[in-house]
């Protein structure tokens, strides 16, 4: 399994194990989601190739949404995943750290849905790969 994958799946759950509802991808509106939810996004690879092994960063990103009453749960889930996160893990051979001072969050209003304000929470998380 690729490196990438791996800490996608991890991520992924990690939110499951919490009791989040987890999607792969922006929930459609047949899927009927309700709010508060977890999207693990996109998860970059940065290698460092050395002569014995793969080393370098993976930047993940993991969105959380709830409804316009909901920016304190949004707040906590997003707290509670990174505290998860920073914790040091072994994914197939690979030891993984969250680079801590590299953690960048935010929570903006959405109103992009007709008559809907939406709480969006946007977490990057690093990490170090050894």
């Amino acid at each position: 399994m690729t490196v990438d994958q791996l800490i996608f799946d991890y991520l992924f759950q990690l939110s499951l194990n919490s009791g989040y509802s987890t999607y792969d991808h922006l929930p459609l509106e047949t899927e009927n989601a309700p709010y508060p939810f977890v999207v693990i996004g996109s998860v970059q690879t940065l290698p460092v190739v050395t002569k014995n092994a793969l080393q370098g960063q993976l930047v993940a990103n993991v969105d959380v949404w709830g409804d316009g009453e909901g920016r304190f749960k949004v707040s906590q889930m997003m707290n509670d995943i990174f505290v998860q996160a920073s914790q040091p893990v072994e994914l197939d051979g690979y030891s993984v750290r969250l680079k801590i001072d590299d953690y960048d969050n935010q929570i903006m209003q959405d109103t992009s849905v007709p008559n809907t304000v939406l709480n969006h929470g946007m977490m990057t998380l690093v990490f170090n790969l050894n």
